[in-house]
């Protein structure tokens, strides 16, 4: 078949264009170290945030050997590694949901464990039996297990927080009969079958114990038995279910739950902004309680509802974050919320905007100490997942959307799904907004003494935020495919993404003797002080290649250099290899050829038993930094396997070497398809079929080629 040349990867290595802004502030990227005894990144589930700024990161990692565990990774405001802890969690059967630190930094995680060998230390309730909810409590060094206990099973907890004293609040869903719930509480009657439908009803719970874990102080059910169902065969076991995501606790002593509910006779005070839960199984309102400080009394309750009548299928009203501004006003930050959810005029986004693949929004919203009003309520994006509230009333939240679907204005580059942004304490007015590569941020935020925010995404990057101004760097990826890492390879192409980080007319790579130069408009892309290659620089986007002299390091650090001066980037670890195959921006599908060269896409599919050609990077080269390949006579350090369906299949790999006309580090791969193709996803004139790259002991994220029916 025909070797191809730039025609196809020459789209796929240019930037997104997007004008050039000025930034208010100047973030700064750094990673979370996991450590080199991981095949591959943490993913971040749950952070939290002790007095002196330092993070707790609590995520699941998986080892060379393929063990998993949970790793919790204490770090200073900068990244930088303080102590750390692994937990088992053998087949993945153990969940982390929710984390809190006490007021001397130790750490309280809570969620679900599902194997025999989870530690229980000091246990609260010994006849307590996996699978259940657990609580465990780490000193703040990470040296030992301080107490660990399960609550009781069939239930799942949704958010943890302590008070000035230590005491440890958990709060969650469930269905048991026998969870732990303390006499004189609210609501001591457990759920039962619902007489309607059959199903099993559920409550939310709120749980106090004491700082050492030896006492149940408070616990009490809440929840309500009653659903709306639509009616048919679809109504069989249906049941209520009302679920706690979100805790916050006043100064005053009163304790503030949040979550969601399908329930229609959930406890809801008068006088409130909602006196009825217009929930149903097909839509779930979201909620808000305010307990006094013993918990045993409601001061109030009330649900955010959707105006109109319930429709099927309607997202839920999601609260993920809760936080109280400094008169204890109440604000609730989450997703999916659809057309109909309450605003207030004159906010940053009071509409709805309608997005025809996600029929949802995120937002905020603002009520006032007793629930009685909504101050303020806006959709924002896609997804609000994490929210900070500082001393004057200011909220910062982070999470992902489309870019296109965040409000206008600011002239602030849209770089990607994921953002942090600013609002006055009114929610009139969107003071600050950073969008940046998908997975870059979005995970958690929590504000610094100054003020500054600190925001992290699922696999461990930070966004630091500096009161000085500057330019911002927001995310360094492979240029390929995947979201932001701290993971790379020797001879990979990076795309490095941000705010003012490149000359502000862009610039393509220049060719000199052969290669790719190191030096774009004055600016430079070092490692460890080695300059790289560039294949692109502009404002807002910077294309290089990992120079081949880091084979052999475990880390490296990375620089760009330009005229004003330099940016002090992150440290990244180094892998031999982390293969990523090149994406078709157009069709979602592979940068791929079929056997005629032609460019495959869902109107020009593959054959079944025809070859692809395929491009990636990470995959290693033989030939110099920069190098423009000009023959196939040299082949990759590693050998290819293309992984593909049904799981463990692999396919015959024909051709495996450098591309010939493009620079060094982009790899051409030819594979032969299988005939007949599994049946799945058929879209009618083809189907799209699924693999991953294998080099040694790394796996490329899963690519699609279309192949005929």
């Amino acid at each position: 078949m025909t070797v191809p040349g730039r025609r196809l990867l020459g789209y796929l290595l240019l930037p997104i264009c997007i004008a050039e802004a000025s930034a208010p502030s100047r973030v700064i990227l750094r990673y979370v170290d996991f450590g080199k005894d991981i095949a591959e990144d943490l993913y971040v589930q749950v952070v939290a945030a002790d007095r002196a700024g330092n993070l707790f990161n609590v995520g699941r990692v998986t080892f060379i050997s393929g063990r998993q565990a949970f790793r919790v990774i204490k770090t200073d405001i900068n990244g930088n590694t303080l102590a750390s802890f692994d937990l088992n969690n053998n087949e993945g059967q153990n969940s982390v949901f929710a984390a809190a630190t006490d007021p001397q930094g130790n750490l309280i995680i809570t969620g679900f464990a599902n194997t025999a060998d989870f530690p229980l230390v000091s246990p609260l309730f010994p006849s307590a039996k996996i699978p259940g909810v657990f609580v465990m409590k780490l000193d703040s060094q990470l040296h030992s297990i301080m107490f660990s206990t399960l609550l009781s099973a069939n239930n799942t907890t949704g958010a943890v927080a302590t008070d000035a004293s230590g005491n440890i609040y958990i709060a969650g869903g469930t269905s048991s009969a026998n969870f732990p719930i303390t006499p004189g509480a609210y609501q001591t009657k457990p759920p039962g079958l619902n007489a309607t439908y059959g199903g099993q009803n559920s409550y939310a719970f709120l749980t106090e114990i004491s700082p050492n874990g030896d006492r149940l102080l408070y616990s009490t059910y809440f929840g309500g038995d009653s659903v709306f169902c639509m009616g048919g065969s679809s109504c069989l076991f249906q049941a209520a279910h009302t679920f706690a995501t979100a805790l916050a606790l006043a100064p005053s002593g009163a304790i503030v739950m949040a979550g969601d509910t399908i329930s229609t006779d959930l406890p809801v005070t008068p006088g409130t902004l909602a006196t009825s839960c217009n929930g149903s199984t097909d839509l779930s309102p979201g909620f808000i309680a305010e307990f006094a400080p013993n918990g045993a009394r409601l001061k109030w309750s009330t649900c955010l509802n959707p105006t109109g009548s319930p429709i099927p299928f309607s997202p839920p009203i999601w609260i993920q974050s809760i936080a109280l501004d400094t008169a204890e006003n109440v604000l609730v930050a989450g997703g999916a919320a659809a057309g109909g959810f309450p605003t207030t005029p004159g906010v940053v986004q009071p509409t709805f905007v309608q997005n025809s693949q996600l029929p949802w929004a995120g937002f905020i919203a603002k009520l006032n100490s007793t629930g009685a009003r909504l101050l303020w309520s806006t959709y924002f994006g896609q997804s609000v997942t994490s929210m900070a509230v500082d001393p004057l009333g200011t909220v910062t939240v982070t999470g992902y959307s489309d870019p296109n679907l965040l409000p206008p204005g600011l002239n602030v580059p849209r770089l990607g799904l994921a953002y942090v942004a600013r609002f006055s304490g009114d929610g009139t007015t969107l003071e600050n907004l950073y969008v940046g590569p998908e997975n870059s941020t979005g995970a958690a935020i929590v504000l610094t003494a100054a003020g500054t925010f600190v925001a992290e995404g699922p696999f461990g990057s930070l966004w630091i935020e500096s009161a000085a101004s500057g330019p911002s760097l927001l995310g360094a990826a492979s240029a390929a495919s995947g979201p932001p890492t701290r993971l790379i390879s020797p001879t990979e192409l990076m795309s490095l993404y941000g705010i003012g980080i490149g000359p502000q007319t862009s610039l393509a790579g220049r060719v000199e003797n052969g290669a790719f130069t190191a030096s774009l408009g004055g600016y430079q892309v070092l490692f460890d002080g080695v300059a790289a290659p560039l294949l692109y620089a502009g404002p807002t986007q910077i294309n290089t290649i990992v120079p081949h002299e880091l084979r052999g390091q475990d880390y490296t650090h990375l620089q760009i250099v330009g005229p004003a001066g330099t940016i002090d980037g992150p440290t990244l670890a180094l892998r031999p290899a982390r293969p990523e195959i090149f994406q078709n921006s157009q069709t979602g599908l592979a940068a791929a050829l079929n056997e005629d060269g032609s460019i495959n896409s869902p109107e020009n599919p593959a054959k079944p038993g025809s070859i692809v050609s395929i491009f990636v990077t990470g995959y290693g080269t033989r030939w110099s930094d920069g190098q423009v390949v000009t023959d196939a006579s040299r082949g990759n350090l590693f050998p290819a396997v293309i992984l593909a369906e049904p799981i463990g299949n692999s396919l015959e790999v024909l051709y495996a070497v450098d591309a010939p006309g493009l620079v060094a580090g982009v790899s051409q791969i030819n594979f032969r398809l299988p005939k007949p193709l599994p049946t799945f996803r058929n879209y009618g004139t083809y189907r799209t079929y699924d693999f991953e790259l294998q080099v040694g002991d790394a796996i490329s994220r899963a690519a699609e080629v279309a192949v005929h029916q």
